[in-house]
């Protein structure tokens, strides 16, 4: 019984020993193949847009418009012409119309309305006579000749806008029209006053026109050209 009980046993051990003597079969560790990579294009990404920061802006106001004052301007009063200031005469020459003012005393170019006291009026521009630096020789490019009273006003400026000194003459432009240019002039100081004395000719040497108002009698004091 022993016996048996032992070689039982050591078959049992032998077994066993045999069972663990036998190769363990290996475990086949298959890896799954890695995709193929492929040239396929990734949809776009939405690019985040950069935001606008919000800053303190000052925003400038409107501009509103602003009341210029222009500037107006001064207009010094004119002194006026001397004491002896007077019209002489009235004549045309070559289409334009003169009138010529003696002993005025003025520094510079005036201007002046002429009136025929009808409705009708004519410009004036009276430079300084290069000769008698103290008369004014007006002219016009206009002819208004035929009548025989005219009202003059002078201005200090060339708009004529401000008059300083008016006067009605009376001319002769109704029956002769004279040409300076062919009269002789004579100025004379008789107790501190001045006269004057004038000639005029024609192409032909005929006297057209003569004025003298030289006394016969008084003080006199000399010859001046022009009179002071």
């Amino acid at each position: 019984m022993m016996i048996r009980e032992k070689k039982l046993i050591w078959l049992i051990v032998f077994l066993l020993l045999l069972g663990a003597c036998a190769p363990v079969a290996e475990l086949e560790t298959t890896e799954p193949p890695l995709p193929t990579l492929t040239n396929t294009a990734l949809p776009p990404t939405e690019t985040p847009l950069p935001t606008a920061t919000a800053t303190n802006t000052a925003i400038p106001p409107t501009p509103t418009a602003t009341q210029t004052l222009v500037p107006t301007a001064t207009v010094t009063p004119h002194p006026g012409f001397s004491n002896l200031f007077k019209f002489y005469q009235a004549w045309t020459f070559e289409d334009i119309t003169y009138f010529y003012f003696m002993n005025a005393y003025v520094d510079d170019t005036i201007y002046a309305i002429v009136d025929d006291l009808e409705g009708k009026t004519y410009p004036l521009t009276c430079p300084l006579d290069q000769t008698y630096p103290q008369d004014l020789r007006c002219y016009s490019e206009e002819l208004f000749k035929g009548k025989k009273e005219y009202k003059v006003t002078f201005f200090a400026d060339p708009e004529r806008q401000y008059p300083f000194y008016e006067e009605v003459v009376e001319t002769k432009l109704d029956e002769t029209y004279l040409t300076y240019d062919n009269c002789e002039a004579e100025y004379r100081i008789y107790d501190g006053k001045c006269y004057s004395a004038m000639t005029c000719y024609d192409d032909d040497g005929n006297v057209v026109y003569s004025y003298d108002n030289i006394p016969d009698t008084g003080n006199f004091e000399g010859f001046t050209v022009p009179c002071p």
